[in-house]
C-alpha cells in the first residue's frame, strides 16, 4: 500500500469519499469530474483510518447512478475491494437494504470485472488461477459471459485458449462449460475465428482437435434455431428482392440473407455467391483481398459498406460441403498470414526455428519435391507467394479489406518485377538478415 505521511489520501483530499458517505450526489458528481488527477488506483484502496472506500459508501447508500458514473470514469475500479472488516460490496448493499435495481446492477458489474480477470489469466497462461475463476462458487461466471468478449476488448476466453494451443486446457474448460461457444468471432475489425487463431500460431493439431469438437457439438436442427445476433439469422425470402436474380416471388420455404444495409440474396443465389467467393483456384487474389470473408455483392457494384456475412449465417444457409469450402478459403488466408508472421522474424531479427522453417516448406512443397513459391531475384529472400498471379503489377498496391494493401515486392529488400517469369522458384532455403557486428 502507498504511504501518505503528513498528507491526506487523494480520495479524502478530493472530497469524493465524504460526498459519497453523506449521499451528496450532485457534489459527488462535480468532485469526481473536477478531480481529473484521480485514478483507479486511488479508489482501489482504503484511505488510512477509514473503514469504507468510495465503492462501499455508494453500496451503503444504494445509488445506481453514482456507481455507474464512477465506473464510466474509472472502469478499473475494483468492486471486490473489502472493507476494513472484510465485507464485500454486495454484503454492504444487502445489509443496508439496497433495492433490487441497484443489486442487479452491482451483480452485472461484478460479472464484467470477473470476465476481464479470467480473460487476463487465460491471456497470461495462468491456468491454475484461470480454473479457480471457472469453479468459484461465490459470484460464479455465467456461460453467457464466457461466450462473449469483454467490453473494450477484442478477444474472449476461447480466443486466449486457442492462442496457447493447450488441448488439456480446452478439454477441462469444456468439462466445466460444455456449451462454450467454439466458433465465437473476435471483436476485431477483421474478425477471426478460434481456429484462425490456433492455425495462425502454428497449432495445427490443436486446430484439428477443435474442429472435431465443433463437429461433435453440431446437432441436426431446423434453421429457425439460428442465433439472434445481427446478420446471423436467415429470413424468409418471400417478398424480398434478391440483389442477384432480382426476384421477390420466392416460395415460402426458401430462405434469404441480408447484409447490414438490407441488401437481400435468396438462398440459391447466396450459395452460388459463396461458391464463387471461396474458389481458391479461380479467385485466390480476391480471397486474399477479402481476408477470406464473404461480402455483400453490392460492395462491388455500389459501394455497400456492410460488414462481411457471419460464419454462423453461412453455415445455416449453404450445404455442409460448401461451408467446408468456405472454411478452406479462410484457412488459405490464415496460412499465408502465418507464413508472413514467421518470415517477419527473419526480416526483423534473423531468427526462426527449424520447426517453423519445415512447416513453411511443407506448405509449398510439391509432389516432385520442388516448391510452388518464389524467391527474390536480388537478395534470394523466400518463400514469396506469387502462385496466383502472373501479372504482378495488376494488384500491386491495391487496398485490402480491413486495412493495408497488396505488396508484391520482396518484403526484405523491396525488389520488384512485373512478370512472374522474372522471379525464380524458391529453393527451400531461408535467408537470414542478421549481420555480424564489427568488433
Amino acid at each position: 500500500k502507498r504511504k501518505f505521511a503528513n498528507t491526506q489520501h487523494p480520495i479524502d483530499a478530493s472530497g469524493v469519499l465524504e460526498a459519497a458517505k453523506f449521499a451528496r450526489w450532485d457534489e459527488f458528481k462535480n468532485r469526481l469530474l473536477g478531480h481529473t488527477e484521480l485514478s483507479f488506483v486511488d479508489f482501489n484502496e482504503l484511505p488510512p483510518g477509514r473503514s469504507f472506500g468510495v465503492v462501499h459508501q455508494i453500496c451503503f447508500n444504494g445509488n445506481r447512478d453514482a456507481l455507474e458514473r464512477l465506473l464510466e470514469l474509472h472502469p478499473r475500479v475494483d468492486l471486490k475491494l473489502l472493507t476494513k472488516y472484510e465485507q464485500t460490496c454486495m454484503e454492504v448493499a444487502e445489509e443496508e437494504g439496497a433495492d433490487d435495481d441497484f443489486l442487479e446492477c452491482l451483480r452485472e458489474r461484478l460479472q464484467v470485472q470477473s470476465h476481464h480477470e479470467v480473460v487476463n489469466k487465460a491471456r497470461d497462461g495462468q491456468w491454475t488461477e484461470f480454473f479457480n475463476y471457472l469453479t468459484a462458487e461465490e459470484d460464479p461466471l455465467l456461460l453467457e459471459t464466457l461466450n462473449s468478449v469483454p467490453p473494450s476488448r477484442t478477444w474472449g476466453v476461447i480466443h486466449q485458449i486457442c492462442y496457447w494451443g493447450d488441448l488439456s486446457v480446452l478439454e477441462r474448460t469444456l468439462d466445466l462449460f460444455p456449451d462454450l461457444e467454439l466458433e465465437q468471432e473476435t471483436a476485431e475489425e477483421a474478425a477471426q475465428l478460434p481456429t484462425d487463431i490456433a492455425l495462425g500460431r502454428g497449432h495445427a493439431d490443436f486446430a484439428a482437435a477443435l474442429r472435431t469438437k465443433i463437429d461433435e457439438k453440431k446437432k441436426p436442427a431446423s434453421l429457425v434455431t439460428a442465433p439472434s445476433a445481427a446478420m446471423k439469422t436467415p429470413i424468409p425470402a418471400a417478398g424480398k428482392l434478391c440483389s442477384i436474380c432480382f426476384m421477390d416471388d420466392h416460395d415460402a420455404e426458401i430462405l434469404a440473407v441480408s447484409c447490414d444495409n438490407e441488401h437481400y440474396m435468396c438462398q440459391t443465389c447466396f450459395s452460388g455467391w459463396v461458391q464463387s467467393e471461396s474458389d481458391i483456384e479461380a479467385n485466390p487474389q480476391n480471397i486474399i483481398l477479402n481476408g477470406g470473408r464473404i461480402n455483400c455483392p453490392c460492395k462491388k457494384s455500389n459501394g455497400c459498406d456492410s460488414l462481411a456475412y457471419a460464419n454462423k449465417l453461412i453455415a445455416m444457409v449453404v450445404t455442409d460441403e460448401l461451408y467446408e469450402k468456405y472454411l478452406r478459403a479462410r484457412d488459405y488466408v490464415v496460412g499465408k498470414e502465418a507464413v508472413a508472421g514467421a518470415l517477419s522474424k527473419i526480416k526483423d531479427s534473423g531468427n526462426m526455428d527449424a520447426i517453423e522453417q519445415e512447416q513453411i516448406r511443407n506448405m509449398y512443397r510439391t509432389e516432385d519435391g520442388s516448391y510452388s513459391a518464389y524467391m527474390c531475384g536480388k537478395c534470394n529472400f523466400g518463400p514469396i507467394d506469387h502462385g496466383w498471379c502472373s501479372n504482378l503489377s495488376s494488384h500491386h498496391g491495391a487496398e485490402k479489406q480491413g486495412g493495408g494493401s497488396v505488396n508484391n515486392a520482396c518484403p526484405k529488400c523491396g525488389w520488384f518485377a512485373n512478370d512472374i517469369s522474372q522471379w525464380r522458384r524458391w529453393n527451400g532455403k531461408f535467408q537470414s538478415s542478421s549481420k555480424k557486428k564489427k568488433k
